[in-house]
């Protein structure tokens, strides 16, 4: 047996030990507690008074079967096979990238903003995260959701049924869309990241999220955000917002796109870690 006996305690001991080089003590806890809630449906209280529990030779393969994944750097919500999005418990897999807490940051600027939203349009949706999210802020909003990938459609769909949250997706690319009404709110999480800084990423990140949410030309760096303001000059109404998430080293380039007499109010926001994150620009 890979642990020293079948209780719970030596289950978590074998746990951090494998996975400490690799993980935070903090990380390593949070997973912990994520997997046996998962399996166990136990409450936080429960947890904490279980520690002679004996398991199942199953459970104890289901726990080695995550550090197992966790060690070839796949990423734990994947694993675990959901995660949580601003109050909300989504799907997440291979199929769009995981969710972040700073993306969560940018439904918070959007709130921040004081306005209801009777149109709504998350281009590059993904998972559908942010659409749901949006949705489930302002219930009376129509919403859609854009995606050029099929599978990440679906798995929006998903999500959208998952959620009991009633947002349309669609398979779009968004260089060829022509909307056939303005909205009042246009964001977008789009691809930002230049081939070229591939090497320095995480395992998880490049190994087993979908690259074509991620990456774009060396030589075109804003791409999306090109066709994103020019989307937003034409379809946005007056006093309408644009909400973006940005690369900190390209925020300077990102923000001058969008200092044209078309838009006000236009702002670099930081996230909690200190990077330049978000963009906001109203429609003129």
């Amino acid at each position: 047996m890979f642990v020293a006996d079948n209780r719970l305690i030596s289950a978590k001991a074998y746990f951090n030990e494998q996975l400490g080089a690799q993980f935070s003590a903090s990380e390593c806890k949070q997973m912990w507690q994520q997997i046996l809630q998962k399996r166990f449906d136990w409450s936080a209280t429960e947890l904490l008074l279980k520690h002679e529990e004996r398991l199942s030779e199953s459970d104890l393969l289901y726990i080695r079967s995550f550090v197992k994944r966790l060690q070839n750097h796949e990423p734990f919500q994947h694993i675990l096979g959901e995660v949580f999005f601003s109050d909300l418990l989504l799907k997440s897999d291979a199929r769009a990238l995981v969710p972040r807490p700073e993306t969560e940051e940018l439904i918070d600027l959007i709130l921040k903003q004081k306005q209801d939203f009777a149109q709504i349009v998350d281009v590059c949706t993904g998972s559908g995260c942010i659409a749901l999210a949006l949705k489930s802020k302002f219930p009376n909003a129509n919403v859609l959701g854009l995606d050029l990938s099929q599978e990440a459609i679906e798995l929006a769909t998903e999500n959208a049924s998952f959620t009991n949250l009633e947002v349309a997706f669609e398979v779009i690319d968004i260089f060829e869309w022509q909307p056939s009404h303005n909205f009042d709110l246009l964001v977008s999480n789009p691809p930002y990241i230049p081939q070229a800084e591939k090497a320095q990423m995480q395992a998880n990140v490049v190994q087993y999220e979908p690259h074509m949410a991620l990456f774009v030309p060396d030589q075109a760096p804003l791409l999306f955000y090109e066709r994103l303001q020019d989307l937003a000059k034409k379809y946005l109404n007056s006093g309408a917002w644009l909400a973006l998430e940005i690369h900190e080293d390209f925020a300077t380039q990102t923000k001058a796109l969008f200092e044209t007499h078309d838009f006000i109010n236009l702002e670099i926001y930081r996230d909690l870690q200190g990077k330049n994150r978000m963009l906001l620009a109203q429609k003129a």
